[in-house]
């Protein structure tokens, strides 16, 4: 069987609009007739098909979503904020670790952050919106530790 990428038909559309019935979600795009590939044309209604969009900004560039960036870069600060001194020593500070040892802060840190805001991994916060909430709430309150 082909690989999906040698199958694939590419165009550009524009959504005109979305609902809802029985089946899903219908969505329809608006694709310019020179974009339309010919095998569209013959294909049966009903047809299946694997998706893939991408939104393009106004450079026809792909267009990365403001969440998902704020998101990716909470999963950086948190693995930032665990080798962060100052951070460990809040954390003792709050009761969140037991011990200031250099040689195990990091991970002790890192065990904290992930047991406060409920998650196995840093990756879970790109599913788990509470999770985000919570290491936000901490953050926050690192910051006003560090004032103080």
């Amino acid at each position: 069987m082909e690989s999906m990428r040698d199958a694939a038909m590419g165009f550009e559309a524009v959504k005109v609009s979305m609902s809802q019935d029985r089946n899903g979600v219908v969505l329809r795009l608006n694709v310019h007739p020179n974009d339309c590939p010919p095998e569209l044309h013959t294909d049966w209604v009903g047809t299946r098909y694997m998706v893939a969009m991408v939104r393009l900004n106004d450079q026809d560039e792909p267009e990365t979503r403001e969440e998902h960036q704020r998101v990716e870069r909470m999963i950086a600060s948190a693995g930032l904020l665990c080798r962060n001194k100052e951070f460990g020593r809040y954390l003792y500070e709050a009761g969140l670790i037991t011990n200031t040892n250099p040689s195990t802060m990091e991970t002790d840190a890192i065990n904290a952050v992930r047991d406060y805001c409920g998650i196995k991994s840093r990756a879970d916060f790109r599913n788990d919106p509470d999770a985000r909430q919570k290491f936000d709430t901490l953050r926050e309150e690192f910051r006003q530790w560090k004032r103080s």
